[in-house]
């Protein structure tokens, strides 16, 4: 796109321009008509590993974000591929931000701080966290990772073992519940081993030339043949010593998978995981000067504290799946989570113990009406979540039992029945309709009760009827125009709800969820083979968006609150493309515009309307060149350059963060020696060694908004694999 075409969109957006369906549409048919002739060919269907906007080079099982696998062409939302090579080839496997980078419509901050996790939204949804993962649903080979009360948790995740990520971008209530900006689906390796198959993996990296701040990285994947099944068992650990001061981390890693066929059309899949961070600093968040003056310090109230947490997790789930004769699938699951965190912070010391357990049931069939092509799928999901939790107060990192500042037992309960229906109208045009109850209640039990202190015990109810309806018209195999419009919700955390401005226990009695209406026209394909690429415009129109703060109150310091803003408009371009320039020289690109702003908001006298919503670039761009030359005898090398544009750090302020730019080089070499697989690789991160902020605390007090990222930082490793 022409910089001149980029800026007039730009400001037509920014103006306030309303997304008109008829324009959309035309705009839509317009650009897929434009493609036609060029993509009226077959597809390539050879596939390669980490061909992530290779959408039709994959079976349409696959795809099962959607909970009813349909062909990829039929899907009416913004849904992407990301493989395994994107995933963790020469990447130190961190988080997801190194996966997701080549995703449109994705942003994920990285704080380097293990601790607080990276802030992840999705169309600017969960852009708000503060730790762990908000508004965005994430499953782990089919496990809820969010609770019931939205909260995402990516403890027993490790990238190292994960085969593909299947990402949902939009309203995905009417399928999942509470969850407004998508859904994150990860899956690990699911090929069975002819007998034993071993992979090791090894990475060493620092953070300065005199390595005395360094991290390593190790990871082990046996896969074996178990009768007519098989078993995947990955066990990882990471070392971490990070530039900055007070950021040390230690994560350990069981994961285990297990697949049995029952009987012709019966299989059970299961899992079993354990995760042990003992250690994850957190070195809290600079004011500008701190930044100016030394990016490497830590806040010093996060060292007197000893910030941080140390959070052993354990879950396990068990997936009956019958596949009938004539079509369709029926699946149950059971699963259930435990996890056990000491969190000393910088104005509590927080000792949560958590039980979740839940169901999850769905069937597809199909149901033909008439002459037309029908597929109906019909589902539940029941989930229980159990906090105990207590705060005390934070002595050098030691809990203060004789100092109780909270005491109470939380239940959160989700019910959410849901029903789907797709309609194939006609040979290139079908239409989805879903619709999905929710019922989530919260319930706190307050055991901290005095003359001066009450009983805060209470329950919230907050629920929701969430709709959807989506065309997708597929002219040819390789190209899909797509609509959908849909309503979603997403509740308050048990912990935002618990944070209350006047120290109270139980719930805030004012806090509310957000509800959004979105819309959404869209466009992917291939063209001759050459090119791959999709493209999104989307609104939400939100009502009571979550909202962070923190108060300059001595007796809170770093604690964050949450109010509901009146109303806001999240609206944006997404972009993505793979260009194979010449044979073993590809180009991916990824690039989003976001304009969210508050249409009506006002708060401690600030009136907020038009004003752009902190936390979020305007412009987010990821550009990777993988080269592959023939004649290097497997050689390969990526380059991949990542643009942010500045934003807003607080509601109410001027500040803004400054934009920046930044390099990243990977070189490696893919072979075999002695009958093993070998794969050594090198990286450079932040090449050009430029100065900028990862994340941001939103609205922090006293000026402690800026996360910085590490300098310019190199690792090496390798792996290695055997058997079959």
């Amino acid at each position: 796109m022409k910089p001149s075409r980029l800026c007039s969109l730009e400001r037509w957006l920014a103006r306030g321009g309303r997304v008109a369906p008829a324009a959309l549409v035309a705009f839509a048919a317009l650009l897929g008509g434009g493609v036609r002739a060029a993509a009226a060919q077959q597809p390539d269907t050879s596939g390669r590993p980490g061909d992530s906007l290779r959408v039709y080079t994959l079976p349409p099982t696959v795809v099962s974000v959607t909970r009813a696998n349909p062909p990829l062409s039929r899907i009416p939302q913004a849904v992407q591929l990301v493989g395994k090579t994107e995933i963790s080839r020469a990447r130190p496997t961190w988080g997801l931000d190194e996966a997701l980078a080549t995703v449109p419509g994705v942003y994920v901050a990285n704080r380097y701080n293990f601790s607080l996790d990276q802030r992840l939204s999705i169309r600017g949804f969960g852009a708000r966290s503060q730790f762990a993962v908000r508004g965005v649903k994430v499953l782990l080979d089919g496990i809820p990772q969010t609770l019931p009360d939205g909260t995402g948790q990516l403890t027993n995740l490790e990238l190292g073992e994960t085969d593909r990520i299947e990402v949902l971008r939009g309203s995905s209530s009417a399928l999942f519940g509470n969850a407004t900006g998508g859904v994150i689906s990860i899956w690990t390796d699911p090929v069975v081993a002819q007998t034993v198959r071993e992979e090791a993996r090894v990475l060493f990296g620092t953070f300065d030339r005199h390595l005395s701040r360094n991290w390593t990285k190790w990871q082990t994947s046996t896969a074996v043949r178990v009768g007519a099944g098989s078993a995947l068992i990955t066990v990882s650990r990471l070392d971490y010593t990070g530039q900055r001061q007070h950021s040390d981390a230690d994560l350990r890693n069981l994961n285990t998978r297990w697949h049995f066929p029952l009987a012709p059309g019966w299989s059970l899949a299961a899992t079993a995981d354990v995760g042990w961070d003992p250690r994850a600093d957190n070195p809290g968040a600079l004011t500008a000067a701190e930044l100016a003056r030394n990016p490497d310090s830590a806040a010093a109230i996060n060292i007197t504290t000893a910030a941080g947490k140390d959070v052993t997790q354990g879950q396990a789930g068990v997936t009956v799946r019958r596949e009938f004769p004539a079509g369709g699938e029926a699946a149950v699951t059971v699963f259930g989570i435990a996890r056990d965190l000491e969190n000393p912070t910088t104005f509590a010391y927080i000792d949560l113990t958590r039980f979740d357990y839940g169901v999850r049931a769905s069937v597809s069939r199909p149901l033909p009406l008439g002459a037309l092509e029908h597929r109906l799928t019909a589902g539940f999901d029941f989930q229980r979540q159990r906090d105990d939790r207590k705060n005390f107060r934070n002595n050098a990192g030691r809990p203060d039992t004789t100092v109780r500042t909270l005491d109470q037992l939380e239940h959160v309960t989700e019910v959410g029945p849901f029903v789907q229906s797709l309609v194939q109208l006609a040979r290139p045009v079908a239409l989805t309709v879903g619709a999905r109850y929710d019922w989530v209640k919260f319930r706190a039990d307050d055991r901290l009760i005095t003359p001066t202190n009450p009983d805060d015990s209470g329950e919230r109810l907050m629920r929701a009827l969430s709709g959807s309806a989506g065309l997708a018209i597929t002219p040819t195999d390789a190209v899909t125009v797509y609509g959908n419009v849909g309503t979603s919700f997403e509740t308050p955390t048990t912990t935002e709800l618990t944070n209350r401005p006047d120290s109270a226990g139980g719930f805030n009695p004012n806090l509310g969820p957000q509800r959004a209406t979105n819309y959404e026209l869209g466009v992917r394909g291939q063209v001759a083979a050459r090119l791959s690429y999709s493209l999104a415009l989307f609104q939400a129109d939100v009502r009571g968006e979550l909202i962070p703060f923190q108060v300059p109150d001595t007796s809170f310091p770093g604690r964050v609150f949450y109010q509901n803003a009146g109303r806001s408009r999240h609206r944006g371009v997404e972009l993505g493309a793979r260009v194979s320039v010449l044979a073993g020289l590809d180009v991916i690109g990824a690039w989003t515009y976001s304009d969210f702003r508050y249409t009506r908001y006002t708060t401690a006298g600030h009136v907020l309307d038009g004003r752009e919503l902190p936390g979020i670039p305007k412009h987010w761009l990821h550009l990777l060149l993988q080269a592959r030359p023939a004649f290097a005898r497997g050689v390969w090398a990526e380059l991949e350059e990542t643009h942010a544009s500045g934003y807003f750090v607080d509601d109410t302020l001027p500040t803004r963060t400054a934009p920046w730019w930044t390099t990243n080089l990977r070189l490696g070499w893919e072979g075999s020696a002695g009958g093993l697989a070998l794969r050594p690789f090198v990286g450079f991160n932040n090449v050009f060694n430029r100065s900028y902020v990862g994340s941001v605390v939103i609205n922090a007090a006293r000026g402690r908004y800026y996360e910085p990222a590490p300098g310019r930082n190199m690792y090496v490793g390798f792996s290695l694999g055997a058997g079959e």
